[in-house]
Order: structure tokens, then C-alpha cells, then sequence
């Protein structure tokens, strides 16, 4: 054990609290290189999938040989500044909750992001409106990462919200849509958390959804 532990290239399959860790990976490779693949979503899914799991996060953007950012990373980056502007109070000081997520399960676990550094098959992993990670704010309130960005109007399910569940101790009082200024139509169901997305989804992504 140090003071921080290292995943590299990975995430747990697991909620991991023995100590505090940081999931490492880079875009491309760890010096720069002609031809990687630059992807806002694959850094922000990356993000969310260590987050759900109680980690931090460190990626690597490897600079020219003169020092600066290629154009490609720059637009990146700042794809995913809009992003974090966005939703960040889901993601600074946050905290897991009692599972990482919901959605496809593979040999058991939670089908998640493939390790290794981020490349075209981290860009192109296709997740769906049932894939879910979870963490609770430094305010307490829990949040839902839908890991796509829906199609208008789609009514999504979130299973693990369900009245019969027992993951929450009490009745779910409001839902909201971080970046969304209007109501959200929803009700917590037996069997999940059925929400109506808005008509206009001008995200990218992955939207959130704020749960008290």
C-alpha cells in the first residue's frame, strides 16, 4: 500500500474503498505519437467508470515535441471541459455508492469500458440507454450517469431505483437533469425509476441525473 494506489490502464470490476486509488491510462500512449484517436467520449465514460467505482481519475495527453498540444487534443479537452462544466457536481469530491452501476452483465460483472490505453475500440464501445453508473455528490445527493446521450423523448428505466429494490431508505422526491431547466416527467416505479427524457437533448455524451 502507498498513500495512493494505481490502476493502470484499468478500472476495478468493483467498488473498491480499502484505499485511496487513481485509475491511469492515456490517450494513444504515454509519449505522442502520429494517428491516436481523440475522443472526448471515451475520456469522459473512462472517468465516470473510475468515479462509480470510489477511484480517481489521471489521463494522459501527450504533448508534441515542442512542447505544446496538438490541435486534436485541444478540441478534445475542451469537449470535455463542457462536459465536466456541465455535470461536475456529480463528479468533484464524489463518492461511490452502494453499486457501481447497472446495465449488460458479462461472466457475471458489470460489462464496462475495456482497459488499456484509449484508442479507436474505446471510442467505438457501444453502451445503451440501460447502462447506468452511480455516485453520491459531497451535497449527498445521488446521481445517475446514463452512459449515451438518449434520443428525445425516450423513455428510460432505471432499475436499480426501483420501490422494491431496497438500495434506498426512502421515496425518491425529485429527479432533475443537469443542464436541463425544465421538469422532468418520472416516477418511481417497483421495479425502477422511469424517466421521460425532454424533447431537446442538446448533450454529448452522457447526461446525469440528480436524485434526492
Amino acid at each position: 500500500n502507498g498513500t495512493v494506489n494505481t490502476e493502470e490502464f484499468g478500472v476495478p470490476a468493483d467498488i473498491k474503498t480499502d484505499q485511496p486509488w487513481i485509475a491511469e491510462a492515456p490517450v494513444g500512449d504515454w509519449f505522442y505519437a502520429p494517428d491516436f484517436t481523440y475522443d472526448a467520449g471515451m475520456m469522459i465514460r473512462y472517468v465516470i467508470e473510475a468515479i462509480a467505482r470510489d477511484g480517481n481519475a489521471a489521463l494522459c495527453i501527450s504533448l508534441l515535441p515542442d512542447g505544446s498540444l496538438n490541435e486534436a487534443s485541444e478540441k478534445m479537452l475542451k469537449e470535455v471541459g463542457v462536459w465536466m462544466r456541465r455535470n461536475g457536481e456529480a463528479v468533484y469530491g464524489s463518492h461511490a455508492w452502494k453499486i457501481p452501476g447497472e446495465g449488460e452483465i458479462v461472466d457475471g460483472k458489470l460489462r464496462q469500458l475495456p482497459g488499456g490505453g484509449l484508442r479507436q475500440k474505446h471510442a467505438d464501445f457501444k453502451f445503451d440507454a440501460s447502462d447506468f453508473r452511480y455516485t453520491v455528490g459531497k451535497n449527498g445527493a445521488l446521481y445517475a450517469f446514463c452512459m449515451i446521450v438518449p434520443e428525445p423523448g425516450t423513455q428510460l428505466k432505471i432499475k436499480s431505483l426501483g420501490a422494491d429494490m431496497k438500495y434506498l431508505e426512502k421515496p425518491i422526491k425529485t429527479v432533475k437533469l443537469l443542464g436541463h431547466e425544465g421538469n422532468l416527467q418520472w416516477k418511481q416505479e417497483a421495479d425502477g425509476l422511469a424517466i421521460t427524457c425532454p424533447k431537446e437533448m442538446p448533450f454529448a455524451t452522457s447526461i446525469v441525473f440528480k436524485i434526492d
